[in-house]
């Protein structure tokens, strides 16, 4: 899974649950994108952004980010980089 010094704002990222046991084509895992993560004591946070499963071009998550263990995300680009410029061009912080 990721570790959070791999991790940057536009990072492209799935949300793998460990009830789905690594397997990111499981229904549950969801694909979007990191808006900041930092260190917090010792442990690492992400906070990220979620595409809509419903409406693959818009977001789920439209009023805040979610934090997010690094270890339950994977890198991996799923949209193209410029969706997720937009998307941050439009999320302060």
């Amino acid at each position: 899974m990721a570790k959070i010094e791999e991790l940057k704002r536009g990072t492209q990222i799935i949300y793998v649950p460990m009830h789905a046991k690594g397997d990111l084509d499981h229904p549950d895992c969801e694909e979007g994108f990191v808006t900041s993560a930092r260190q917090v004591g010792p442990f690492g946070r992400a906070w990220c952004r979620f595409w809509s499963k419903h409406d693959p071009s818009r977001l789920r998550t439209r009023s805040c980010s979610e934090g997010c263990n690094p270890d339950d995300l994977v890198i991996k680009d799923t949209r193209p980089q410029s969706a997720v410029d937009h998307w941050l061009g439009n999320i302060s912080g």
